[in-house]
């Protein structure tokens, strides 16, 4: 039987995600583990499809994870939408007419939703002309 310092312990370990969650959350199309070699741990890892990615530390893995996606978007993506990157958010600004000018989300995985399915935008009938 647990007893409860134990149950609020282990608690407590579940209320604060690992590195690896963290990494996961804002990059679920990618798989992200540790190695281990032997009794100690390695490199980071995140592969998606083909490519895998490594670095000796969570941030390393990180800045790799969102420089690899930043270039997959500005390739797939890079006729119809300028992609960037700020410290907080991805983003997109149109280059064809007729869809949201600039779009703007926390995600890579998002962004890209919005990017194959934006909203309509300038020469909508208002209400009255419909």
């Amino acid at each position: 039987m647990m007893t409860d310092q134990r149950a609020e312990d282990q608690a407590a370990l579940h209320a604060h995600p690992s590195a690896i969650e963290i990494i996961a959350a804002g990059f679920p199309a990618w798989e992200v583990s540790r190695d281990r070699d032997g009794a100690t741990h390695g490199n980071w890892q995140a592969t998606r499809g083909n490519t895998t990615l490594s670095a000796p530390s969570p941030a390393g893995l990180l800045v790799r994870l969102e420089t690899q996606e930043l270039a997959r978007l500005q390739a797939e993506h890079g006729t119809r939408w300028k992609v960037w990157r700020t410290p907080r958010y991805w983003m997109a600004t149109s280059r064809v007419d007729g869809v949201e000018p600039t779009l703007m989300e926390d995600t890579a995985d998002r962004l890209e939703a919005r990017m194959l399915n934006p909203s309509p935008w300038g020469n909508i009938p208002r209400r009255g002309d419909r």
